[in-house]
């Protein structure tokens, strides 16, 4: 009986994307890099890896006989240079095994301002709705406009904010209260409070956010994570208007652990 190593070491691979992925889950971390309506599909790539590694794991030891057999050979070939290594299979390995590495012992980092800066930050809503939603956004306009505060936290950002940005004149005056991270775009010379929208991974993150006027005033550091109350404004730029918030009061608060809003 002979221990075929590629077969081994691939074998090995198996178990470990499959063992990354659980792991993933157990932390949750995985939330850090998809959407939660897609877990169920990491998790049946880590029970196929898995499945697989048990599949793999008998062709790591051949039997003497079995060694230029062509009676054992698989449909798509036969391996009996197993023992070789060629260069082709050294960088599939390579770059798996670096893979692995990096995502054992790399850090998660979830994406704050200079990466809002980066892929830029929205500040109005271009999404065109169909004439039958109409009605809709005039029942949740409504809505809005009762509050006695306007709060987006992780539950309201999505459907306030919206609204907010299509029609920031509307809700002028009106008291707000968000959560989000300090971004400070220094062309524009403002800072912004903002959150990033996730529709299917962090691939397509987008960040929102809205102007701080009265950021000159206010000891805000980038990249910290706040709690801010104000009055809503509205702001000309790029000869559209968009909502801003006067801050009258804030507070630090600890980053979340879900920093992402889920669309």
């Amino acid at each position: 009986m002979t221990l075929q190593k590629r077969q081994a070491i691939k074998a090995i691979i198996l178990l470990l994307f499959a063992s990354f992925i659980f792991i993933l889950h157990q932390t949750g971390d995985i939330t850090n890099f998809i959407h939660p309506n897609y877990l169920h599909f990491s998790q049946i790539a880590s029970i196929i890896f898995l499945i697989l590694f048990f599949f793999q794991v008998p062709r790591i030891f051949k039997t003497l006989e079995a060694e230029h057999d062509h009676t054992y050979c698989s449909p798509w070939g036969c391996h009996h240079e197993e023992e070789q290594f060629s260069i082709k299979s050294l960088i599939s390995i390579g770059m798996m095994v670096i893979t692995l590495l990096l995502g054992f012992m790399m850090p998660y980092k979830t994406f704050g301002a200079d990466e809002a800066l980066v892929r830029g930050i929205q500040y109005s809503s271009f999404n065109h709705r169909k004439s039958g939603d109409i009605d809709l956004e005039n029942v949740n306009i409504k809505r809005i406009m009762n509050l006695p505060i306007i709060r987006l936290d992780y539950t309201g950002f999505t459907d306030y904010m919206g609204i907010i940005s299509k029609y920031p004149a509307v809700f002028e005056g009106k008291q707000i209260e968000i959560e989000g991270f300090i971004a400070e775009d220094m062309m524009k010379k403002q800072k912004v409070i903002a959150r990033f929208q996730v529709t299917h991974c962090v691939a397509d993150a987008q960040a929102s956010g809205i102007i701080l006027t009265n950021s000159d005033e206010l000891q805000l550091m980038e990249d910290t994570w706040v709690r801010i109350k104000g009055v809503l404004k509205v702001k000309e730029e790029n000869q559209q208007y968009i909502p801003a918030i006067h801050v009258t009061s804030f507070e630090k608060i600890v980053t979340p652990k879900n920093p992402y809003i889920y669309l």
